[in-house]
């Protein structure tokens, strides 16, 4: 497995007006745009090291379907999060960059225009 943290810090610097922010009460990093919170790198219950992303419902069902290191999200919404194992030798970059990216995508879309030119302005 590739290092997920400076993989997970690249792909967030190229997303505009993305943030990453230590919540310590969660013991997890928060990944941020517009204030709202888009992917969450953190551990679950056995001390393994996850990613949490929004997706779409239908893309979420399938990646469970295919991957064992993919799960419904971890005390998220089942049905709009996933996480994904980032111990698990199965899971690549790619993946991990196209459903952060995805999962920035669908909390970008739904700021409001202010923010979004905010986010375009800076």
């Amino acid at each position: 497995m590739v290092n997920a943290g400076e993989l997970l810090k690249d792909i967030v610097s190229e997303l505009p007006g993305a943030m990453i922010v230590h919540k310590d009460e969660w013991g997890a990093d928060t990944f941020l745009v517009g204030g709202k919170i888009f992917a969450m790198n953190g551990t679950n219950k056995t001390g393994q090291t996850i990613l949490t992303v929004k997706g779409l419902p239908s893309d979420n069902e399938e990646l469970v379907e295919l991957n064992a290191a993919i799960s419904p999200g971890y005390y998220m919404n089942k049905t709009h999060w996933i996480s994904i194992l980032l111990e698990d030798e199965s899971i690549g970059a790619p993946i991990i960059e196209k459903c952060l990216k995805q999962s920035y995508q669908l909390i970008y879309d739904k700021l409001t225009k202010k923010m979004k030119a905010e986010i375009n302005e800076g």
